[in-house]
Formats: C-alpha cells, sequence, structure tokens
C-alpha cells in the first residue's frame, strides 16, 4: 500500500468531500420545503454529536476540547461573511443592469 505524501492534506479533502455530501441533503430538504432553521440545527446538532464521540473515541481529553471549538468557530465566521448579502455598490440599479448586460454579451 502506498503512503500518501501529505496525510494532513488527505485528511482535509475527504472531509471537504463529505462536508459537500453533507450539504447536498441539506439543500435537498430545503428543495422539499424544510425550514432552513430546522435543517441547521440538525446539522449543529450532528457536528457537535459527532465530534464529542470522535474526541472519546480517539482517547482525547479536555485538553484538547479548545482547539477543536476554535475550529468551528474559524470555519463558522469564514462562512458567515462567505455568505453574507453583497452590498449594493453607490450607483447601483441602472449601472447594475448595464454592467450586467455588457457581461452577458
Amino acid at each position: 500500500m502506498e503512503t500518501s505524501p501529505n496525510p494532513e492534506e488527505d485528511l482535509r479533502t475527504l472531509s471537504i468531500q463529505l462536508a459537500n455530501q453533507i450539504i447536498n441533503i441539506a439543500n435537498n430538504h430545503l428543495e422539499e420545503g424544510m425550514r432552513v432553521d430546522a435543517i441547521a440545527a440538525g446539522l449543529r446538532h450532528a457536528a457537535a454529536n459527532f465530534s464529542a464521540f470522535a474526541h472519546h473515541r480517539t482517547g482525547g481529553n479536555e485538553d484538547q476540547l479548545g482547539p477543536i471549538v476554535e475550529d468551528f468557530l474559524q470555519m463558522f465566521e469564514y462562512y458567515l461573511e462567505r455568505h453574507a448579502p453583497q452590498q449594493p455598490q453607490p450607483g447601483g440599479g441602472l449601472s447594475d443592469l448595464i454592467e450586467q448586460a455588457k457581461k452577458e454579451v
């Protein structure tokens, strides 16, 4: 069996792939009419539940909880910014419509 030159990068790739699969499930529930806040609460519940399970399964101790919580907060802050509504640019309206039309031509 060949070992990966970068196991941390492999772990990151796998975690992103899993996250995308979970987001697809959440999006399917959203399309079916489930409330977005119910979906978000379910995802938080699942994340907390499985994170606690993994923590104890890997022999984690209380000293290791800080980095786990910090990791969650950093991801949450990143996605809060990423999903924030765009601020309208000065002179919006007609000028935005013109710029959009230019891009589509």
